[in-house]
């Protein structure tokens, strides 16, 4: 049976390419927070030569989601509401799986 440790950190791994997938398809919106939490999301998900990805990675990039969520709350992008959420949630759970 394989190591819960091992299970988790795959799941991880996986999770980051899943990102990858997405982050190529962002929304298109204006504004230094949106562009701020882009270039979080796309330096998070670059790949790197060991594939491993701190925990302590996902802190910024989850601030900077949560801020684009609450830019698109104030602009009335319900897309944009809806999308950054949807970000800030794995993040947040693969956040946990790291600690």
């Amino acid at each position: 049976m394989t190591e819960p440790s091992v299970l988790l950190a795959t799941a991880r791994q996986e999770h980051l390419a899943y990102y990858r997938t997405l982050s190529e398809h962002l929304p298109d919106l204006d504004g230094d927070v949106i562009a701020a939490a882009h270039e979080a999301i796309r330096e998070l998900t670059s790949p790197r030569p060991d594939a491993t990805v701190p925990v302590s990675a996902y802190a910024p990039v989850i601030e900077a989601v949560a801020a684009a969520v609450e830019y698109c709350e104030f602009t009335g992008h319900g897309e944009g509401v809806r999308y950054y959420r949807y970000w800030h949630t794995l993040l947040l759970a693969d956040q946990a799986l790291g600690a």
